[in-house]
């Protein structure tokens, strides 16, 4: 909870002070935090089923593959596009968007098994995919802007997160699960 920041007000001394974080602060790390774990968690969920599942529904591993590509692709053209034009829709407004467009694609995304068979299901998928990577670009273009108003002084240091904050706030969800499992799942 405590962060180092340079202290500048000494005429350009780049002393270090530590300071606890500000509750302005820490609302804007746990909702950073939470959109990433989220957002990279969906991008990584269709690993362990859905080669499988799109190679039942007609799609060849080449379109496979350019179905997973595809995300990355757009999500750089899309991070692109709104990093030029943030200042004019606003930043808490394209972060909160981009949370509720890849929300509410990741949840479509889960109903394409319904679809017919060949080239209807993978042009969804493609074009799930593809508005998800828009939605999270807008997502993540917005949080590194907030990430850096709100850490003016080490916005480096804040937008890595280390190497422990994923598998720490990860860890605390599952842990956060236990009191729910221990009163919802009946003993066998």
């Amino acid at each position: 909870q405590y962060v180092c920041i340079q202290d500048d007000s000494s005429g350009g001394s780049t002393g270090e002070t530590s300071r606890r974080l500000s509750r302005e602060q820490l609302y804007v790390l746990v909702s950073a935090a939470s959109m990433n774990l989220g957002c990279m968690m969906a991008y990584s969920i269709l690993g362990p089923f859905f080669p499988k599942e799109a190679e039942k529904k007609g799609a060849s591993n080449t379109m496979i593959g350019m179905i997973f590509g595809c995300y990355a692709l757009f999500e750089l053209l899309a991070s692109l596009v709104f990093g030029k034009y943030l200042v004019q829709i606003g930043a808490k407004f394209m972060f909160i968007a981009g949370m509720f467009i890849s929300g509410g694609v990741i949840i479509l995304f889960g109903v394409l098994d319904q679809l017919p068979d060949g080239p209807i299901f993978i042009v969804m998928c493609f074009l799930v995919r593809i508005v998800d990577a828009i939605g999270f670009g807008a997502a993540i273009t917005a949080s590194s802007s907030i990430l850096a108003k709100a850490f003016p002084n080490n916005v480096a240091t804040v937008m890595s997160f280390g190497y422990e904050v994923p598998f720490i706030l990860l860890g605390c969800v599952v842990l956060l699960m236990i009191p729910l499992n221990l009163c919802i799942l009946p003993s066998y």
